[in-house]
């Protein structure tokens, strides 16, 4: 695995999909600072500090900015490997479809927590930057581990898409537009169970995220449907992983076909 896994490091340097995510989850903190500004001009309320900002970006990065990124850069990852037509090298190799899958799957998942760091360190200074109070070491820390951790479910709950649509000849981009509007539909759900058992939104729950005042929830959050809501996610994935074994098994018998075929072709020009 670990092998498999530092050939898909390598591959990143040739990712320039990556600047995507880098650049949205650069625009979030100044996106929700903008925004507020045009609500404190309506409604006349010039509380905001660092934990507001805070808050707001574990909102934004889960509902918009990350589901988007994280299925469009693991989508890459996996589409690559059939645009590049390097897909059938790998078939030829003993390395099954599912610990393949399984390497990109975790690549995605160890970039999601580097960018929630990155997220971290871009918020704080655009709060630093715009003039904002109340940064202490107390909310550093909680509200920083919360985006990252918030980052790493919004990845777990995102492996289905990307498995789906980064198997499907370039439809990457079509599987990001969907995790944006599964993202934005948490708005929705305004029961709490509806609110806690649906995946994206039980990401947020499960990393301690107080979701009434920005998606209206009207009863307490419940935990453990949280974790069925994520969990459910997470077998998905597993079953598609299982499935892709299956495709590879279908793809050798085809090759091997093909060149069945090809060499009795040469034998009867030959004849």
């Amino acid at each position: 695995m670990w092998n498999l896994l530092k050939s898909e490091l390598l591959k990143l340097r040739r990712c320039q999909i990556l600047l995507v995510g880098i650049v949205a989850l650069t625009l979030c903190p100044l996106v929700q600072y903008g925004s507020q500004l045009i609500v404190e001009a309506e409604y006349q309320n010039p509380n905001y500090n660092f934990q507001t900002l805070f808050e707001n970006v574990v909102w934004g990065n889960t509902q918009i900015f990350l589901p988007i990124s994280l299925v469009m850069i693991g989508g890459w990852l996996i589409d690559r490997e059939s645009a590049l037509d390097t897909l059938k090298n790998i078939m030829s190799i003993p390395i099954s479809m599912p610990k393949m899958l399984g390497a990109k799957l975790l690549l995605v998942g160890m970039l999601a927590v580097l960018l929630g760091f990155y997220s971290v360190g871009v918020t704080v200074i655009t709060g630093l930057t715009v003039g904002l109070s109340g940064l202490t070491v107390e909310i550093l820390f909680h509200s920083g581990i919360q985006i990252v951790l918030a980052a790493l479910t919004t990845c777990l709950v995102c492996m289905p898409l990307i498995l789906i649509f980064g198997q499907i000849r370039g439809a990457y981009l079509g599987g990001s537009i969907l995790a944006f509007f599964l993202g934005y539909s948490m708005l929705f759900f305004k029961g709490g169970i509806l609110a806690s058992i649906y995946p994206f939104s039980a990401a947020l729950i499960l990393v301690g995220f107080d979701m009434s005042e920005y998606a209206g929830t009207t009863t307490a959050s419940t935990p453990l449907l949280a974790v069925i809501g994520v969990g459910i996610m997470v077998l998905w994935a597993v079953l598609l992983l299982l499935m892709s074994s299956n495709k590879k098994e279908m793809k050798l018998r085809k090759q091997t076909n093909d060149n069945g075929r090809g060499k009795r072709a040469v034998r009867r020009k030959r004849r």
